[in-house]
C-alpha cells in the first residue's frame, strides 16, 4: 500500500485497503459483543464470597450498568466525533475500552467493578454509534452495505468469543473463583488493536472536506479509491459540503436539529428502527437463552451447551447478512425478519402452551429459537445500524446517529430489565409480545422507511427533503 499518498489504479489494492480499515475500525464491535457478552458467565465467580459477594441485585447492576452506560456513550460519542474526528474517537474509544477491561479485572469492590462496567458502557455505546458511520463513510456506494454490515458480524464474534472465554476458563473456576478477573481483563486486547490499529488507517473524506481540509481529503479519496472516479466523488462530496455551509453549517446543534422538520422525521425514522430491532426481543433470548431451553424442558447442563450454540448461529445469520443486504436491500430485509422472526416467535409459543411434555416440543422449540437468531442476525442485526449510518446527512450525522442508537440502548435496557420478569410470568406470553412487535416494525418500515441500497448518502439526505420539508 502507497502511504505517499499517491494514486494507484489496482482496484484489488483498494478494495484490499478498505476492508484493512473496515476491520480494524470494527474491532470496536467486536469489543461491543465481548464485553456484553463475558458477564454472563463472569458474574458466579465474582459473586462468591471469597470473592466480591454480591447480592442478585448487585449482579443485576453489574450486568445492566454496560447498558446504561452505552446509552449515554451513544448520545456524547456520536456530536464528539463530528468535532474531532471519526478516526479520532476511534482511537479515544480502543483506549478506553482497554482502561475499563483493566480496571474491571483489577476492581476490588462492588463500587469500582460498577464504575469501570459504566465506562466500558460508555466506549460500547460510542463505538455502536461511530464504527457504522466511519465505514459509512469511507466505503464506495457499491460495497458500502456489506462493508458496514461488517460490523455486526463482529458485535456477534465478540459474543461468541466471549461464550468461548467462558467456556473455556469456566472449568479452572472450581480451584480460583478469581478466575473472573481473567474472563473480564482479556477485553483489553482487542482495545489495544483498535487504540493503534486506527493511526494505520484513514480520516473520514467526508468529515475531512466538512473541516475545509480538502488536500487531505483528497489523499485519502486517492488511497482508497481507483483513479476514475476520485474527482467525481470528491467533488459530490465538496457540493454538498458548499451547500451546507450556505445554510450556516458550521456544527449541528441539538436544538437545530430539532427545528427541522425533515431532519425530525428522520430521527423518529432511525429511534423508532432501533426500538423495533430491540423489542423483536433478540436480547431477551441471547441474555436468557439458558433460561429459555430450560423451560422448554432441558437440563441445566444440556441446556448449557444448547444455549451455546445461539453465539456460533448469531455469527452464521450476520456472515449471510453481510452477503445479501446489497443483493436484496434494505427494506426486503427489514420485512423477511420481522416476519420470520414473529413467525418463529408464535410457533414457539403455542407449541410450549399446547404440547409442554410432548417429548418432540422442547427440540422443536430450540430449532426454532435457532432459527429465529440466523434470521434475526442476518437481517434486523445488521439492517438497524447500517440504514442509521445512511439516512442522516453529513451535517447531522453525529448528533442525529447518537441520539437514534442512545433510544437503542435504552430499549436494550428495558428488554433486559423485564425479560426475566416476563419469562418468569409466562414464556409463551412472552413470545407473543415480541411478536407483535415484530408485526407492529412491519407497519412502521411499509410506511416510513426508504430503500438505500445503491443510493449515494446525499441522494438519501434529498429524499427526506423532498418527502417532509414542506
Amino acid at each position: 500500500m502507497d502511504i505517499s499518498g499517491k494514486t494507484t489504479d489496482q482496484k484489488g489494492s483498494h478494495t484490499g485497503f478498505l476492508w484493512l480499515a473496515t476491520f480494524i475500525a470494527a474491532m470496536g464491535s467486536l469489543l461491543f459483543g465481548y464485553d456484553t457478552g463475558i458477564v454472563n458467565g463472569s458474574l458466579e465467580f465474582m459473586a462468591q464470597k471469597s470473592q466480591l459477594d454480591l447480592t442478585a441485585f448487585q449482579q443485576g447492576i453489574v450486568s445492566s450498568g454496560l447498558t446504561l452506560g452505552a446509552a449515554f456513550g451513544a448520545i456524547i460519542g456520536g456530536p464528539f466525533a463530528d468535532k474531532i474526528g471519526r478516526k479520532k474517537i476511534l482511537t479515544i474509544l480502543g483506549i478506553i475500552f482497554s482502561i475499563g477491561a483493566i480496571g474491571c479485572a483489577f476492581a476490588t469492590n462492588i463500587g469500582i467493578l460498577i464504575a469501570f462496567r459504566f465506562i466500558l458502557g460508555l466506549a460500547v455505546g460510542s463505538a455502536s454509534a461511530n464504527v457504522p458511520v466511519y465505514i459509512a463513510e469511507i466505503a464506495p456506494t457499491e460495497l458500502r452495505g456489506k462493508m458496514v454490515t461488517t460490523a455486526q458480524v463482529m458485535i456477534v464474534s465478540g459474543q461468541f468469543v466471549a461464550f468461548g472465554v467462558n467456556a473455556a476458563l469456566t472449568p479452572l473456576g472450581a480451584s480460583n473463583a478469581a478466575i473472573w478477573r481473567w474472563m473480564l481483563g482479556l477485553g483489553t486486547i482487542p482495545g489495544i488493536i483498535l487504540w493503534i490499529g486506527m493511526y494505520l488507517i484513514p480520516e473520514s473524506p467526508r468529515w475531512l472536506v466538512s473541516q475545509g481540509k480538502m488536500d487531505k481529503a483528497l489523499g485519502v479519496l486517492r488511497k482508497i479509491r481507483a483513479a476514475a472516479s476520485v474527482d467525481s466523488e470528491m467533488k459530490e462530496i465538496q457540493d454538498k459540503d458548499k451547500a451546507d455551509k450556505e445554510l450556516n453549517a458550521e456544527q449541528a446543534t441539538f436544538k437545530e436539529l430539532i427545528s427541522k422538520r425533515w431532519v425530525v422525521q428522520i430521527l423518529i425514522t432511525g429511534a423508532m428502527l432501533g426500538i423495533i430491532q430491540q423489542f423483536a426481543g433478540i436480547n431477551s433470548i441471547m441474555y436468557y437463552g439458558g433460561k429459555i431451553i430450560q423451560e422448554s424442558g432441558f437440563n441445566p447442563t444440556v441446556a448449557a451447551i444448547l444455549n451455546a450454540g445461539n453465539g456460533f448461529l448469531s455469527i452464521v445469520g450476520a456472515v449471510l447478512g453481510m452477503f445479501t443486504i446489497d443483493w436484496l436491500g434494505r427494506r426486503k430485509l427489514e420485512f423477511a425478519g420481522l416476519t420470520i422472526c414473529g413467525i418463529t416467535l408464535v410457533a414457539a409459543g403455542v407449541i410450549h402452551s399446547t404440547a409442554p411434555n410432548a417429548g418432540w416440543a422442547g427440540i422443536t422449540i430450540v430449532v426454532l429459537v435457532y432459527l429465529y437468531i440466523i434470521f434475526f442476525q442476518g437481517t434486523l442485526g445488521p439492517v438497524t445500524w447500517l440504514i442509521n449510518s445512511e439516512i442522516f446527512p453529513q451535517r447531522y450525522r453525529g448528533i442525529g446517529t447518537g441520539i437514534t442508537i442512545f433510544v437503542l440502548w435504552i430499549g436494550n435496557f428495558i428488554v433486559g430489565l423485564l425479560s426475566p420478569v416476563l419469562l418468569e410470568w409466562n414464556m409463551s406470553n412472552t413470545f407473543y409480545i415480541f411478536a407483535i412487535c415484530c408485526v407492529l416494525g412491519i407497519i412502521f418500515v411499509a410506511m416510513r422507511v426508504p430503500e438505500t441500497k445503491g443510493v449515494p448518502l446525499e441522494e438519501v439526505e434529498q429524499y427526506f427533503r423532498n418527502k417532509y420539508d414542506k
